[in-house]
């Protein structure tokens, strides 16, 4: 028998509109709070107000821009100290048992077969280690290999697990554009310990490798959201100034 033909998904207008509007917000060129007007990103981004109001509703489904009556789509703003340590004692009840569970899954019962779950180690090492030249397309890489990963753990375990800890993870996005480039590197072999557990079939293993990425991520993140923090404090006087002068 011959091999499958696999045709590659067309790319729409939306899915356009929808990696160009992220990586605007991941790099914060819209920063958190900033209220988005269709209007306007259609003028700047040069789409039509159809493909953008789609992926505005997808950015909204991930946790990116939040919709409000009668002031439409915002920036989802950064955490307050409160929420973000709400959201790491989530993540610490939620993912180790995902992993745990990846890790006692038969193959067969996996995902698509999951002989696949070897892409795990891949995809651990492409969530570190060197990226882009430009430091800011090098942290949305980053970004989107580290999302990656957590959810396939977590999908690999349980797709309700899947769903949460994406929404979970989400919130974090804004965040990681102030890691520093030795959390990266530490980041990809924290994963790699997660993903050997999970494809050695050692659920134990998994379950604390995880948490053990879990609280060590906390610690680091805690130093991003101060940084993120000082910048958006950095920035309301120059947007005060902005509109003075207009």
């Amino acid at each position: 028998m011959g091999e499958m033909l696999v045709v590659p998904k067309r790319e729409t207008l939306a899915d356009k509109a929808h990696s160009e509007l992220k990586s605007r917000i991941l790099q914060s060129v819209l920063e958190p709070g900033t209220k988005l007007s269709i209007d306007g990103l259609a003028r700047t981004m040069r789409f039509s107000q159809t493909p953008l109001r789609e992926a505005l509703a997808r950015l909204e489904a991930e946790g990116l821009v939040e919709r409000r009556p009668l002031v439409g789509y915002t920036v989802t703003p950064l955490l307050t100290s409160k929420e973000f340590n709400d959201l790491f004692e989530i993540r610490l009840l939620l993912e180790p048992i995902a992993a745990r569970m990846a890790a006692e899954r038969p193959r067969k019962e996996h995902p698509e077969g999951l002989n696949e779950i070897v892409g795990l180690e891949n995809l651990a090492q492409s969530s570190g280690g060197e990226f882009h030249s430009d430091a800011k397309l090098s942290q949305l890489e980053f970004t989107e290999a580290d999302a990656r990963f957590h959810w396939e753990v977590a999908r690999h375990g349980s797709s309700q697990f899947a769903n949460a800890i994406r929404r979970l993870d989400a919130h974090l996005h804004l965040h990681r554009a102030y890691l520093e480039p030795e959390f990266i590197r530490e980041t990809e072999a924290e994963h790699q310990a997660i993903a050997a557990a999970i494809i050695g079939k050692k659920p134990l293993a998994a379950e604390e490798a995880m948490r053990r990425h879990l609280e060590r991520s906390r610690v680091r993140h805690a130093t991003a959201f101060r940084n993120a923090e000082s910048a958006a404090s950095a920035a309301k006087p120059r947007a005060k100034r902005a509109k003075t002068t207009q």
